[in-house]
């Protein structure tokens, strides 16, 4: 059976579920001690960046994954 990758234009097709575990597992395999704590929250960063285009543009920004002239509406079809 052949595995269904998820592409950048489908990140907001993953169940926050998913997402949830998937950073437990982050959380667990570099030995931190919580994925959130009151100034920090790595569940929420990764669940807005998948699901939100317009806050996936300013963290792209932010960490010059991107420059402003590139357009993530293309990502969705738009």
């Amino acid at each position: 059976m052949e595995k269904h990758l998820i592409h950048s234009n489908e990140l907001h097709l993953i169940a926050p579920e998913r997402i949830h575990s998937a950073v437990e597992q982050l959380v667990d395999t570099l030995d931190m001690a919580a994925g959130s704590t009151s100034h920090f929250d790595l569940y929420r960063v990764v669940e807005t960046y998948f699901n939100d285009l317009e806050r996936r543009k300013e963290i792209n920004l932010l960490l010059g994954i991107a420059n402003d002239t590139t357009d993530l509406a293309d990502d969705y079809g738009g």
